[in-house]
């Protein structure tokens, strides 16, 4: 899994998040990080997004990992897997990719009823996921609060161009694995 030359892990990663996902994903890093000992996880990633708590949870284990994390959008990062992507310091997109922002939803199960405390519950825990969200991407990138708002707004995929001018990436550029590198791939139920 490792290239002798660079110590370097190559993962791809393409799907949803979620918890059992993000689980499974933190345990098989930090397996890599002990048995492998890297000094960097590349990670080729595309994901639609999914649940917000498991992505915040999975942002804060990548920046605390003693290693050094790249991350290459190679498809689309939508919604909370912005976040995922923005945990580590380098960045690139491949050519022909995109991101997507957008605010946050909520799911209600089919005839379920709630009471008014309920609703402001839910409508509180929206608020600060949203808040907590456009504080990592104003934290990582150079878009400001106002920017990131209207993102949240608009609901629209913007692409690498965008994504380099806001500092979303370093650089634009397809993906290049080196020749006999093992390549791991998340494939998670």
């Amino acid at each position: 899994m490792v290239s002798t030359s660079n110590k370097t892990v190559y993962v791809n990663f393409f799907d949803a998040i979620n918890d059992v996902k993000v689980k499974a994903i933190m345990a098989a890093v930090s397996e890599i990080i002990n048995q492998q000992k890297p000094d960097v996880i590349y990670c080729l990633f595309s994901s639609s997004g999914g649940q917000v708590e498991a992505g915040i949870t999975l942002y804060n284990f990548l920046c605390s990992l003693p290693i050094e994390i790249i991350m290459h959008n190679t498809g689309s990062i939508d919604s909370i897997a912005n976040v995922i992507f923005l945990s580590a310091n380098t960045r690139y997109a491949s050519i022909h990719s995109s991101f997507l922002f957008h605010g946050i939803t909520w799911n209600f199960a089919a005839n379920t009823s709630t009471n008014r405390n309920q609703l402001t519950e839910i409508l509180s825990g929206m608020d600060a996921s949203e808040t907590e969200i456009r504080g990592i991407i104003t934290e990582r990138t150079r878009l400001t609060p106002e920017e990131v708002q209207a993102l949240f707004t608009q609901g629209e995929c913007k692409d690498p161009n965008f994504a380099l001018s806001k500092g979303i990436v370093n650089e634009i550029k397809n993906p290049a694995i080196p020749k006999d590198v093992p390549i791991l791939s998340f494939n998670l139920a």
